[in-house]
């Protein structure tokens, strides 16, 4: 959905694969699934929010969890939203825009 509007996505399968297409490429946002193959979610919150070079971009995490401990933990990991699965495409737009301060497109 967003590539097709005109935006650069990069696709990435693990928290591992996330942290090293990290190293080459500064994206404004990344939607971060918390339960990965390898690295928990909430490490790799931590890891970018660590990375000075990274500060400014936003962190949507997404999961079916939803306990409240676990989601706060994200907030202190470094996580900007977080949103329970399933959402509508809508909603992730939404937040997407305004974590980003642009004009909706959906």
């Amino acid at each position: 959905y967003l590539s097709g509007n005109n935006y650069t996505v990069e696709s990435v399968i693990s928290g591992t694969d996330t942290l090293s297409r990290l190293e080459n490429f500064s994206p404004d946002l990344i939607i971060l699934d918390v339960m990965l193959p390898d690295i928990n979610g909430k490490d790799v919150c931590l890891r970018v929010r660590n990375d000075k070079s990274l500060e400014a971009v936003k962190i949507i995490c997404v999961s079916g969890m939803v306990e409240e401990d676990k989601i706060e933990e994200l907030h202190r990991a470094g996580a900007n939203e977080f949103l329970a699965k399933p959402f509508e495409t809508e909603r992730l737009i939404e937040r997407i825009c305004a974590l980003l301060e642009i004009e909706t497109f959906a």
